[in-house]
């Protein structure tokens, strides 16, 4: 989750897709009505990551991949 474009960003890893999924819904809850915040789920194998989805408050829920 990054608070503005090259501005901080908070980042955790969860094995599962379901915990990962339940943590994104909640910073999109705590966090996604806040200006300049985008929330990306990723995926990531062997050092390689895939944005699965994005939150932003100006475009809303973007899905880029079935997670």
């Amino acid at each position: 989750m990054t608070f503005e474009t090259g501005g901080p960003a908070i980042e955790g890893t969860w094995e599962g897709g379901p915990a990962a999924a339940g943590k994104f819904q909640s910073f999109v809850g705590s966090h996604g009505s806040i200006d300049g915040v985008e929330i990306v789920l990723w995926s990531e194998t062997a050092g390689e990551r895939e944005r699965l989805r994005t939150w932003t408050k100006e475009r809303q829920l973007e899905i880029h991949q079935a997670a």
